[in-house]
């Protein structure tokens, strides 16, 4: 466990707790996160999910700027997807992943390439739902955050690990506060 670690852990806890709250300043403390996992996951040669907390970073520069707008002309309320939207996210987060996975069984070093690979794409998924306010963003985090704390734990980063469960938790936290909040938009139509 490192310094590193550690605050990636509070930035992490602290910045997803707002996320579930529909609160703009998630995203600095997600960026401040993504940035120290990056290089974490490098070093225990989870590639797929370094590269994934680069994006990450990029992926909350934009969903901040997405959320500070939104709160001054209300133009990003949480909204669901379309059937049409989920059967061609699923499809190409499926065909991406065996992609993925494939070349990292060629060019890297790793052990665990289809497990770094699905928690890479389909994380790209679902931060960008997580930006655009769609509701489906979390079962997505729950699945992924559960499977993830699994690789986590498997390779040594037992902190990083517990954050996942917890993260698991929070997913399932924001998840019925969104549901509720987007109950009561419709409501109020």
């Amino acid at each position: 466990m490192s310094i590193l670690e550690i605050i990636g852990f509070i930035a992490s806890l602290l910045g997803i707790w707002l996320a579930t709250r529909s609160h703009v300043l998630t995203w600095p403390l997600q960026l401040i996160a993504s940035l120290l996992y990056v290089w974490l996951f490098f070093d225990a040669k989870l590639f797929g999910e370094s590269l994934l907390q680069f994006v990450y970073a990029a992926l909350a520069i934009y969903g901040w700027w997405m959320w500070k707008r939104s709160a001054t002309d209300h133009s990003l309320p949480i909204s669901r997807l379309g059937r049409r939207q989920w059967l061609l996210i699923n499809g190409a987060g499926l065909l991406l992943t065996l992609l993925v996975t494939r070349f990292q069984v060629q060019f890297l070093p790793t052990d665990l390439p289809l497990l770094d690979s699905g928690i890479f794409v389909f994380g790209l998924i679902a931060q960008w739902m997580q930006a655009r306010k769609k509701i489906e963003n979390w079962p997505y985090w729950i699945a992924l955050d559960l499977i993830a704390s699994g690789v986590y734990a498997y390779k040594g980063l037992h902190l990083t690990a517990v954050l996942y469960v917890i993260l698991t938790a929070l997913a399932i936290s924001g998840w019925i506060s969104w549901r509720k909040e987007i109950k009561n938009e419709t409501s109020c139509v």
